[in-house]
């Protein structure tokens, strides 16, 4: 295995050459060097990036057409208000600027804004006034090339010796010195043909024949390049506008500048440098390459922090906190159509310039236990915290101690900062250090709790061996996923009889720990599970932690705590769902299920062995009732009937070999495709022409579908069933332990009664204990808003015993929490870890100082504008590169399959589905043309299709996708074999969340993400395990991206600071009009039992029910106040609308009823499918169907947030 050095040596390596390819010089193999490269077709068609062209050239094509440029000359001049408003800020103390010299700076910015610009430029602040202004410029212009100037190299046997055969020597001649071949003659593609031709070599002698050819491109289409390097002398006597320095070094290139005073001792300067040609476009009349750099040591002056603009005033006390914590991650400029970077220390001394190929890296976030604070790593050691391990429950309990007092310490030294912060970090730093301190004494509370509660201490006991257990069998797994497991196997079948938990060696040692803001989660959790009338049990605790960090090993480990608790202090009423867990996708849900699977797997193997009559690791009193886990999604990917299940297993257990593939693609929609506490393969697969392996799926007594595992040294074989179960009429029968689902599925709450079993309807049992919420930033907008309102049904049948659910969240991206958090629970929330003065610290996670030495490394981040190229031929060509050019290095194997699969992210279907044509045709040819400049055609990659993750892929092939990438690394021997592994993996958000594979580590992003969540959700795919590198390939054409591109370091330095602010406004009338009929139906159906059945609306009638009428219109009001009291408290009172609105339901209700007998009259499940017949009538129908039908539109998905609109078309004939 390669060390880390040389993979980040060869990312480095590999963005170069990307550079090299798509901004220049080098792209071609060059003599004497690149700075003087000859290249073989105009620069301007060669080069994507960094080009300045002539002004008032427009590019004449759709920004989805991956031709040629064309070329116009009709003149552009329009400006956009955000460019001019970033390069000059009003102040009441500034100079005024004459209208002249704003309209010809405006001019040239508009210059920089165009898709053929011709013009880059940049801003900064100064600590003085500077009244000359110096400033390096360098760029480069191309000329047409000379025969003198056409020569390749050329590498014969014996260079010394070589003359050039005699038949060629009055065409080319080879110099031993400079080792290449040159141009006697005019000589051209035809003549080279006609000498091969004729044979008089007997054969091609050390390639001399290819290489005439190339000379033959250098002479027809050849381009030289010339490097420009000058100094230029910026002169503000003669006013604050200067556009004085033309024609640098004998080119169109001209140097401006302007000035202006915006306070005593800070002045703002933008410099930019402009191609001042105005003739048609071509190679030779382009600037490439440029760059202007700025130094403060040549200028007397220093450069100043746009921080020091900020107004503390308008701010919020979240953003206050905000501006606090990012303080050092200072910003010294803002770039004008390029993006601009520095190299500057604290006292201002340094250097600004722009960038083209702007890279920044992006430190990893390092998890280790501070030094020098006295924490014991016995405290993270899950082995050594369970029962498994004799330690003195006072030893441990002083150990967990140990975090608590360095977390108290650590706050000790906050306050000692604190002091030293300037008077506008003040307040922002209180309310932090106050946070922490709560946060610090619910973790003291907890291990109270743990002392004295020898129930809870069991629980967090048997907790903590679950979570050993997991990770030993995820490991297990892992380390036999070299090949696919089978009923049999020899490898894994020994593993599993000789393991031990008990003894701690091999795989069972003591070899699993938490990362330390796992465990002090855990800690802070105790009394709000352990104590129903906790004051934070009634406080969302909001997970907010970077990608990668562990979060749902936090909430899992609760979990746990949850299910033991509930079982040891509850048992009588501890059966049905403890535990909701539920996401927004199917992928991130399907995945995660996976993981939770394996922990439920090992609570069940504690329950059984406890209760056993010979209990191999301690007796426990955990009850009979299986610990179980649920799938619950919708029925697209899951037969949600026993009858469904069969007629899909039969298609299954009836294939043949050559059906079986099709088959498993129809009709395998069970999820589960692998044992999860021994990893064998629950699915038949085709090897050859056998079939191997036995389907994990069965109907027991031809009625109820259960999965089990087929390999016989298996826990989970020998119980006779796996403890999982995926279909929603099982589910409903037995509800699961922990029920993992989408929150869309809780949009059928008012439709069947039987979802009320997961609230313990019907029985004495206690509601769900624990509510988790994955990735709540995608919780937000129209989704959110739905998700709010039902939640109001959810918190109220959770609660009806009296005692509500805790609700854990968490995230790596939000804004507005406490907001966000008010609308979807009408709860306080508190964030875990809480920050703290520097966002670089937070006790728990410290970002890391990167140092290639020490193997500390970040991701990196590399920007792409486009110059002159449409967004389709920017696509084509930097798809091209970054696929040939790994191809092409010089790497072992290991570390070329990193870097080999290369992942294309979208915004929309619609890009991808282009983009997938351009695959296919386009950048194949394109990959074949840049191979031929450095070799041959014949080194061009050879590229299969594009594979996909998204929505429109089926369950089934997003698995063997998944599996695909895992497992199919990039080797010689496996191409040798045919065997090839991904080569582009085209994406939308479905991958932002959950997908963890180590071999993704190069991604290109088409366009900036609509929101910054989103791009550091799904740039986080790449680089998890290994040095990984995202390029984001702007869009020139819209204004937003180009900002980003503009503000590139500082955005990526800080880009958690500049996530966008989401919202949900879940009692706002167009919401209320959707879904609040459904919301008061779905509790009146749970609640009231007599009501629950399908034909129980008829029963309906507004006095016999008056009394829960009341109730529930008392809550939905009062939680509709408390919402808007929490969010806005000027809101105006909508109380009285919605008495109405709830009033109006439960009429129409009784007048539905009416209209129908008894027998005759349904809440509407029953014609989800097909219309009632005449006679019959409904309470609800589903939602934008049956215009006729009185019953109330109702949304089966949360999902199905938009109106469709009725329409007619008429069609005129003429006769």
């Amino acid at each position: 295995m390669s060390s880390i050095n040389e993979f980040l040596s060869a990312r480095d390596k590999y963005i170069a050459l990307i550079k090299e390819k798509l901004l220049g010089p080098g792209s071609e193999i060059s003599i004497p060097d690149a700075e003087h490269e000859l290249i073989t077709n105009s620069p301007d068609v060669r080069y994507s990036i960094g080009i300045l062209f002539p002004k008032n050239n427009k590019l004449n094509a759709d920004n989805n057409d991956p031709s040629r440029v064309e070329e116009s000359s009709e003149p552009s001049d329009e400006i956009s208000d955000e460019e001019e408003e970033t390069l000059v800020a009003d102040n009441e103390k500034t100079e005024p600027v004459t209208p002249v010299e704003e309209e010809n700076l405006d001019e040239e910015i508009s210059l920089a804004a165009q898709n053929m610009p011709s013009s880059l430029g940049f801003t900064f602040l100064a600590s003085s006034d500077p009244q000359v202004l110096k400033c390096e410029v360098t760029f480069a212009t191309y000329r047409k090339a000379k025969m003198s100037d056409c020569r390749i190299p050329f590498s014969p046997d014996s260079p010394e010796k070589y003359s050039v055969p005699t038949q060629l020597s009055s065409y080319v001649v080879y110099d031993r010195e400079e080792k290449c071949l040159k141009l006697c003659t005019g000589l051209n593609r035809k003549t080279v043909r006609d000498l091969y031709e004729r044979d008089s070599l007997d054969g091609d002698e050390y390639g001399i024949f290819p290489a005439m050819y190339k000379l033959c491109d250098q002479l027809k289409g050849g381009y030289v390049r010339i490097p420009h390097n000058v100094d230029v002398v910026i002169d503000f006597s003669s006013g604050e506008y200067v556009d004085d320095n033309k024609h640098l070094d004998e080119t169109s290139a001209i140097i401006t500048a302007l000035k202006r005073k915006i306070d005593q001792q800070l002045y703002s300067v933008t410099v930019m440098l402009v191609n001042d040609d105005e003739e048609k476009s071509n190679g030779t009349r382009c600037l490439f390459q440029p760059m202007v750099k700025v130094k403060s040591e040549v200028n007397g002056f220093r450069f100043r922090e746009y921080a020091s603009l900020v107004d503390f005033n308008v701010l919020d006390s979240e953003e206050q906190s905000l501006e606090l914590q990012y303080r050092n991650k200072r910003v010294y400029g803002t770039g004008l159509g390029t993006s601009v970077d520095w190299n500057i220390d604290t006292d201002g001394n340094g250097e600004i310039y722009n960038d083209f190929f702007p890279e920044v890296e992006v430190p990893s976030m390092d998890f280790s236990i501070p030094r020098g604070l006295g924490i014991h790593e016995e405290a993270l050691s899950m082995r050594h915290l369970s029962d498994l391990d004799s330690t003195e429950k006072h030893q441990k309990l002083s150990e967990l101690k140990s975090i608590v007092d360095a977390y108290s310490m650590w706050i000790d030294t906050l306050d000692k900062k604190q002091k030293e912060l300037s008077a506008c970090y003040q307040s922002a730093a209180e309310i932090n250090i106050a946070g922490c301190l709560k946060a610090r004494n619910r973790m003291l509370a907890g291990l109270q709790i743990l002392t004295d509660d020898s129930v809870a201490w069991t629980a967090f006991s048997l907790a903590n061996r679950a979570m050993f257990m997991q990770r030993v069998h995820l490991k297990l797994q892992s380390d036999k996923a070299d090949s696919d497991r089978y009923p049999g196997d020899v490898d894994l079948t020994k593993s599993l009889e000789t393991m031990d938990y008990g003894e701690p060696n091999g795989i069972t040692g003591d070899n699993y720990a938490w990362r330390l803001f796992q465990i002090a989660f855990l800690l802070m959790s105790i009394e709000s599970i352990t104590n129903d009338s906790a004051c934070d049990r009634d406080v969302v605790d909001l997970i907010w932690f970077p990608t990668g960090g562990g979060k749902t090993e936090a909430y899992l480990g609760l979990t746990a705590f949850t299910i033991f608790y509930r079982r040891l202090a509850h048992l009588p009423d501890s059966d049905g769902t403890t535990v909701i867990m539920r996401y927004t996708l199917r992928l991130l849900a399907a995945q995660q299920f996976t993981r939770a699977s394996t922990l439920i797997c090992a609570c069940e193997y504690i329950r059984s062995d406890a209760v056993s009559h010979r209990p191999r690791y301690g007796k426990y009193p955990l009850g009979n009732t299986e610990i179980t886990i649920g799938l619950w999604i919708g029925r697209e990917h899951i037969p949600n009937t026993n009858a469904d299940a069969k007629k899909h297993l039969k298609e299954l257990t009836d294939a043949r070999t050559d059906t079986l593939q099709y088959a498993k693609e129809q009709h395998n929609k069970f999820q589960v495709l692998k044992c999860p506490w021994c990893g064998t393969k629950l699915v038949k697969d085709r090897i050859g022409t056998k079939m191997v392996g036995t389907f994990g799926y069965r109907m027991r007594n031809n009625r109820h579908f259960e999965l089990f595992c087929p390999q016989e040294s298996c826990f989970f074989n020998q119980q006779g069933k796996l403890p999982i179960q995926i279909i929603d009429e099982e589910l409903y029968a037995c509800p699961p332990t922990l029920l993992f689902g989408t929150v869309d599925k809780f949009a059928m709450l008012p439709w069947k009664k039987e979802i009320g079993a997961f609230f313990a309807a019907g029985t004495d049992n206690r509601a769900p204990d624990l509510v988790i919420q994955d990735e709540l930033h995608l919780i937000s907008g129209p989704l959110g808003t739905m998700v709010g309102l039902y939640e109001a049904a959810i918190d109220a049948l959770c609660t009806r015993n009296g005692v509500r659910p805790k609700i854990v969240a968490s995230t790596a991206t939000i804004r507005r929490a406490k907001e966000q958090c008010s609308a979807l629970y009408n709860r306080e929330v508190n964030q875990f870890p809480h920050p703290g003065l520097d966002a670089e610290d937070s006790f728990f996670a410290r970002e890391s100082i990167i140092n290639y030495d020490l193997n500390d490394y970040g991701r990196k981040y590399v920007g792409l504008m486009p110059s002159g190229k449409t967004k389709a031929m920017m696509e084509v060509r930097s798809i091209a590169a970054l696929m040939q050019e790994i191809n092409t290095m010089d790497l072992p194997d290991d570390i070329k399959d990193k870097f080999w699969t290369l992942t294309v992210y979208f915004n929309s279907m619609k890009d991808l589905g282009k983009c997938s044509t351009l695959v296919d045709d386009d950048v194949k040819d394109f990959i074949k043309r840049t191979a031929y400049r450095l070799g041959s055609a014949r080194d061009a990659r050879m590229i299969a299709r594009a594979d996909e993750l998204t929505s429109r892929v089926n369950t089934t092939q997003l698995n063997e996708t998944l599996d695909k990438l895992e497992k199919l690394c990039y080797s010689k021997g496996n191409i040798e074999n045919k065997r090839y592994p991904s080569n582009v993996l085209l994406a939308t958000n479905m991958i932002s969340v959950g997908i963890d594979v180590a071999r993704l580590n190069v991604m290109l992003l088409v366009g900036q993400p609509k929101l910054t969540s989103e791009y550091i959700q799904a740039s986080s795919r790449v680089g998890r395990s290994f040095p990984g590198v995202a390029f984001a390939m702007y869009d020139g054409s819209k204004s937003r991206d180009r900002s980003h591109y503009e503000q590139f370091k500082p955005y990526h330095e800080s880009f958690y600071k500049h996530v966008e602010p989401t919202g949900a406004t879940p009692f706002s009338k167009p919401a209320r009009d959707r879904a609040l009929h459904a919301v008061m139906i779905a509790m009146v159906r749970v609640l009231e039992e007599e009501l629950s059945t399908e034909k129980g609306a008829a029963k309906f009638n507004r006095k016999d029910y008056s009394a829960r009428i009341v109730k529930l219109k008392e809550y939905i009001i009062g939680r509709a106040s408390d919402i808007s009291k929490r969010l806005n408290t000027e809101m105006v009172d909508d109380s009285s609308e919605i008495a109405l609105e709830i009033d109006f339901v439960f009429e129409k209700w009784e007048q539905l009823a009416e209209n129908f007998d008894e027998e005759h009259f349904y809440y509407g499940e029953k014609f989800l499918i097909k219309e009632p017949d005449n006679g019959e009538g409904r309470l609800m129908k589903p939602f934008n169907t049956s215009r006729n039908d009185p019953a109330f539109d109702t949304m089966t998905s949360m999902r199905n947030v938009d109106s469709t609109v009725a329409g007619n078309v008429l069609i005129w004939e003429e006769e």
